[in-house]
Parts: structure tokens; sequence; C-alpha cells
């Protein structure tokens, strides 16, 4: 390599390729409730709970979806994506609880679902201390912009959650 090429690859005037970061592929206010007859987390209908609460409210101030059980403890909010997801591509779920509670030792389930592909779950023991998590996980299917991005919860006892970010590498 003559030295004008080689000084020419070094030059500070080359612009770096941007390093992908993590944005929010959901909004803050763009959940809605899912009605019992279209929840894809329903499995049984007779065994389902009678309720499917809309015990969720936007909280701009603390920058999360507030969950709360006391009414229903079987929660399903959706929205659109904003951005596709490829298969494999890096997310991050932030989420949080107050301290867990039930009259008789149970589990919380939490699950999040892209279209009809179970992307990521988790169980979490009541009664538990409040927490704070961050999960990260590559995602098992490719999402379309558009398409439907699904939370659920289903607790034992009157307990609430924060949901704050669901993040895609771009």
């Amino acid at each position: 390599m003559s030295t004008v090429a080689l000084a020419a690859a070094c030059s500070s005037d080359a612009k770096p390729k941007p390093e992908p970061d993590l944005q929010p592929l959901v909004t803050l206010d763009g959940w809605s409730s899912v009605p019992r007859a279209s929840d894809p987390f329903i499995d049984d209908p007779a065994a389902a709970p009678a309720c499917v609460g809309p015990g969720f409210r936007v909280e701009p101030d603390d920058e999360w979806v507030e969950i709360d059980t006391g009414l229903c403890n079987w929660v399903t909010i959706t929205q659109a994506a904003r951005f596709p997801v490829s298969e494999g591509r890096s997310l991050e779920l932030h989420f949080s609880h107050f301290d867990l509670d039930a009259a008789a030792p149970s589990q919380a389930e939490l699950r999040l679902r892209f279209e009809s592909c179970a992307a990521w779950s988790k169980t979490i023991p009541i009664p538990s201390p409040a927490a704070v998590y961050v999960e990260p996980f590559d995602s098992p299917c490719a999402l379309e912009a558009g398409g439907s991005v699904f939370f659920h919860l289903h607790n034992h006892g009157q307990n609430t959650y924060q949901l704050s970010d669901l993040l895609v590498l771009r």
C-alpha cells in the first residue's frame, strides 16, 4: 500500500461508523388492553380467570406503565412495534415491582410475545422483596414494524409492577 493510500485510510477526516444503540421498540403511552376473546395467552378459556382487567395506567412522571393486580390478576396489553426486529436481534426489557405478597405462596408469570412467537418469559416467586430487572435477550423470531407486541402478567395477590422499557438494538 502506498504512503498516500495509507495516509488516506488513516485520515482523521474519515467518519467512524456509528455504534448501534438501544431504541424503544414501543412507546410508553401506546399500550392498550387486550380483550379476553383475543388474548393470545389464554390457552384454556375454562381455566382462565373470569376477569381480564384493564389494570394498567401510564405514569408519565415516573416513565413507566404501572400494572396493578388489585382488581384482576390477569393483564395483557399490546401495541404495534415501531421498528422491525430480526431473529437474533438483541433486546432489553426493563421492569420492576414493589414487595410481592399473596394469601399463600405462589408465583407471578410475566411473558412477552411478538405476534405468535413467544419472545421472553419470567417466573417470580411470591412473596418476594421489591426488585428492578433489566432482562437482556435475543429475539427468537422476526417481527415486522407495525407487528403486534404483547406483554402479559398473571399474578396471585394484590401487587404492583412497573414496565418501563422494551428496547431493541438498532
